[in-house]
């Protein structure tokens, strides 16, 4: 069994905490997602919100044949948010 754990991608969900947040600020979604991303996700790399389709794409590949010797694999689509060592 494989898994897949993304972080902070542009969906529905994440576009209402945003507008919440951008509401309690004042300020446009697009300065509330680089605020999340200063204050709460300093580790995403690529300083953004990932795109569904970036998530699809691992989980096509884990459901091809090009992924039948890969078990017990997570596989983080997360921008670095999960800093390791």
């Amino acid at each position: 069994m494989n898994t897949v754990s993304p972080a902070f991608i542009a969906t529905p969900m994440t576009d209402e905490m945003m507008d919440k947040l951008a509401d309690q600020r004042s300020i446009s979604r697009d300065e509330a997602i680089q605020s999340f991303l200063k204050e709460e996700r300093p580790f995403m790399e690529l300083g953004r919100r990932g795109e569904p389709e970036e998530v699809a794409a691992v989980i096509t590949f884990l459901c091809s044949d090009k992924a039948s010797f890969v078990n017990g694999a997570n596989y983080r689509v997360d921008s670095g948010a999960v800093a390791t060592i």
